[in-house]
């Protein structure tokens, strides 16, 4: 009996001394709800030290499959997102009303505040690809984001071969 219960608390302990490997893109990309008229939500702010107030994330980097930058208006490029799974219809429902701010926040900080969109009914065998407007100001701007991606994504699969 003396065994099994020596068995049981080393079992617990390998169990929860080692971190579980972190998703692709998670704990430095979000997208949450600006809602300045709560004050109790997180407190978050711009480059240009601008505060605003975020709920909780509607999506976070663990439900993105894809992220890539594309030319878009005015000069600007434009990052679009490719959501997982049942994350698409969190989305879908969170953009359903219409008018809705909501702000990407990269390594807590508010990179973008845009208006959400509504992407419609679902269609089969397509993913979801949110667009953000504005994301970089020039093609160096979006290359060093797209490099930043990219080195954490790489980073955390290096992570997971190694355990």
């Amino acid at each position: 009996m003396k065994a099994v219960a020596t068995l049981l608390v080393v079992l617990v302990f390998s169990a929860c001394s080692s971190p579980p490997p972190r998703p692709v893109f998670s704990d430095f990309l979000e997208i949450r709800e600006v809602v300045d008229d709560d004050p109790l939500a997180a407190r978050y702010t711009t480059a240009e030290g601008e505060e605003h107030h975020l709920d909780d994330p509607v999506v976070s980097g663990k439900h993105i499959s894809r992220l890539q930058f594309k030319p878009g208006k005015d000069d600007s490029f434009d990052l679009i997102m490719t959501l997982k799974g049942a994350q698409e219809a969190r989305w879908r429902r969170f953009a359903r009303s219409r008018g809705r701010q909501a702000a990407l926040v990269i390594d807590g900080q508010i990179s973008r505040i845009f208006t959400v969109e509504d992407p419609g009914i679902p269609v089969e065998n397509e993913a979801l690809m949110i667009t953000i407007p504005g994301v970089a100001e020039t093609r160096e701007d979006a290359d060093k984001l797209d490099h930043y991606f990219e080195e954490r994504k790489t980073a955390v699969k290096k992570e997971k071969v190694s355990e």
